[in-house]
């Protein structure tokens, strides 16, 4: 707790700066998001929202200001570290593979592996992975005909559902959603914000 009585926000972003060429994406943002918040960046198009949120999760790298998480200094120069810190973002094109079943797409990136002929051939454990990810979705109330199937067979509030499931299966002290309900009806929108 801060000594004003209020949280310490678990992210702070103090003059937040992200060029591209000589257009400035993102200038000077400052902003504090505390444990339990909800905060809706709004804006145009082109306003920069997607720009800073990808400024947050590492996939784009400020060119000044400094991020602050749970207290601390943050840089992530990968999109990796800055899920192992515990942010995990739910962008508008999901950043599912559409090739793959809902269980590998919810441990993208981070596959469980088991060994084969005593620790010589390690191959991926899809049973346990599809069964973790059957797990986390009911645990949301949302029913999926087929866990097996490949992403892109789903609807498109289906494969949001997944997305989010993805954030929530690996405990993320922060979620990022970049507009997170496009594809959902007002039921499973619902369900997004009681989470």
């Amino acid at each position: 707790m801060a000594t004003n009585g209020h949280k310490e926000p678990v992210l702070s972003l103090r003059n937040i700066v992200k060029r591209f060429g000589g257009l400035t994406a993102v200038k000077n943002v400052d902003l504090d998001v505390t444990a339990g918040e909800v905060v809706g960046l709004v804006g145009d198009n082109g306003a920069g929202k997607s720009t800073l949120i990808k400024c947050i999760s590492g996939v784009y790298h400020p060119e000044d200001g400094q991020i602050i998480f749970q207290g601390k200094p943050a840089h992530f120069p990968r999109p990796i570290d800055a899920r192992n810190a515990g942010i995990e973002t739910i962008y508008q094109d999901l950043a599912l593979a559409g090739n793959l079943n809902v269980g590998a797409n919810i441990f993208l990136g981070r596959e469980v592996r088991k060994s084969s002929l005593g620790g010589l051939i390690k191959t991926l454990n899809n049973k346990y992975m599809t069964a973790e990810a059957r797990k986390v979705v009911e645990s949301l109330d949302i029913h999926l005909p087929n866990y097996e199937q490949q992403i892109n067979n789903l609807s498109g509030g289906q494969r949001q559902s997944v997305a989010i499931a993805r954030a929530v299966y690996w405990d993320a002290k922060m979620m990022i959603m970049d507009e997170p309900t496009n594809n959902l009806g007002v039921p499973e929108q619902r369900k997004v914000l009681e989470i």
